[in-house]
């Protein structure tokens, strides 16, 4: 669960100028929308999903959806085809291309791995042949890059609390992902140092929290956050006949500019 841009962003004055609260909920999953169409557009996602995903093995290399990280003990094989992934790779035993990727270095030219390859001079030559054989657990998407944004006021006692207390000037709000811990929780509504939230969102599991935990903002490549705003800008105005004298509002054709360097082909694996 995610979005591109905040709620705050679009009822900006520089965006849709909307002072009153009564269409936040049907706002935020307008964007929701926008941005899984920016991932469909650009073959690929911007956010950081943990997920576990099997390959087909053979030859030295594979190809891979974006990857972030690879969990420790995370790269397993099912050597015998018998369905026991018993074979755990150690992290010499492969490498991550391309090598300078560096998506969890934050910066702007950081990108994800995007193949793993057998690495050289460990008595492997190939990853073992077979459908489905290739088990790697691990963090997916772009980049990973943190914003910290504060801490807790408070605990989260369990897994089932909705809510988590920021300080009141916290720039924590609608539409961001936060990292607690090893858990992503979804804003969904924000007043006063008071978060509602998803709990336990993309691929991580809810849990407690103590008072004083850091909280990290998720943030994205700008121009897929301006993609996002100007495309549901322009689909709110059309939604409400505000688009102009016809009721539409021009081709994305900028959100398309916008995101075509970060487009790929559709091709030889997917998410």
């Amino acid at each position: 669960m995610n979005t591109y841009v905040t709620l705050e962003a679009l009822k900006g004055p520089s965006a849709l100028n909307i002072t009153g609260s009564g269409e936040d909920a049907r706002l935020l999953a307008m964007a929701e929308g926008v941005s899984r169409l920016i991932d469909r557009y650009c073959n690929r996602h911007f956010y950081a999903a943990r997920a576990t995903r099997r390959f087909d093995g053979g030859g030295a290399r594979l190809l891979l959806p974006d990857l972030v990280r690879v969990d420790d003990g995370g790269v397993r094989t099912d050597d015998g085809g018998d369905g026991t992934f018993g074979t755990t790779w150690d992290a010499a035993d492969y490498v991550l291309l391309p090598v300078n990727a560096d998506p969890e270095g934050g910066g702007a030219a950081a990108r994800p791995y995007t193949s793993i390859e057998v690495a050289p001079g460990r008595g492997r030559r190939a990853w073992p042949a077979g459908r489905g054989n290739v088990r790697i657990a691990g963090e997916w998407g772009w980049q990973r890059r943190l914003r910290l944004e504060g801490r807790t006021t408070g605990a989260v006692a369990d897994s089932s609390v909705g809510e988590v207390t920021v300080p009141s000037g916290s720039g924590a709000t609608a539409g961001h992902t936060l990292l607690i811990g090893g858990e992503q929780l979804y804003v969904r509504e924000a007043a006063s140092g008071t978060l509602k939230v998803d709990r336990g969102v993309n691929g991580t599991t809810a849990s407690a929290h103590d008072a004083g935990a850091a909280v990290h903002v998720f943030e994205y490549p700008a121009p897929v956050v301006e993609a996002a705003l100007l495309h549901t800008v322009r689909l709110w105005r059309l939604a409400s006949g505000a688009g102009g004298s016809d009721g539409r509002v021009a081709p994305d054709a900028d959100a398309r500019a916008m995101l075509g360097s970060y487009r790929k082909p559709a091709l030889g694996v997917g998410d």
